[in-house]
């Protein structure tokens, strides 16, 4: 499949255009090793439109659940986090992907001084927010460790 026709089906997409069988949604992309950052890029957009969607389909989640571990798979490879601790690694995401304190709390489905205290050390992220940010910036949750 041609890069340039898959990005532009999946931008393209609408949410209530989106396919509802599995063999339809991997004619938006088929489900495989990732090569590539465009290929990377079609894959969390589609897991990022799947993933708002109100209700879907058991194929839906199927599909919804494979991505993500096909893109942990790519960066793992490709995307080389330093050593830092996992504090730094979650303000480093926050920045690059322009999100704030109040962000992260939303973020974590929490009261919004959470996000705050979080940042500044004063509380450490539980097993259950490590999972919401792994999900969110999809990566693997060790790099919150």
């Amino acid at each position: 499949m041609e890069k340039g026709i898959m990005s532009t089906k999946i931008k393209g997409a609408k949410t209530a255009r989106l396919p509802k069988t599995y063999r339809e949604l991997c004619g938006l992309l088929i489900p495989r090793k990732i090569h590539d950052e465009a290929e990377l890029e079609a894959a969390q957009e589609i897991m990022d439109t799947l993933s708002v969607l109100p209700a879907r389909t058991p194929d839906q989640d199927d599909y919804l659940e494979t991505l993500p571990e096909l893109v942990e798979a790519y960066e793992e490879q490709t995307v080389k986090f330093s050593k830092r601790p996992g504090l730094e690694t979650l303000k480093f995401l926050l920045t690059e992907n322009g999100l704030t304190a109040s962000d992260l709390s939303r973020l974590l489905g929490t009261d919004i001084s959470l996000g705050y205290r979080i940042l500044d050390g004063q509380r450490n992220l539980t097993t259950r927010h490590i999972r919401k940010l792994a999900r969110h910036f999809h990566v693997g949750p060790e790099v919150f460790l």
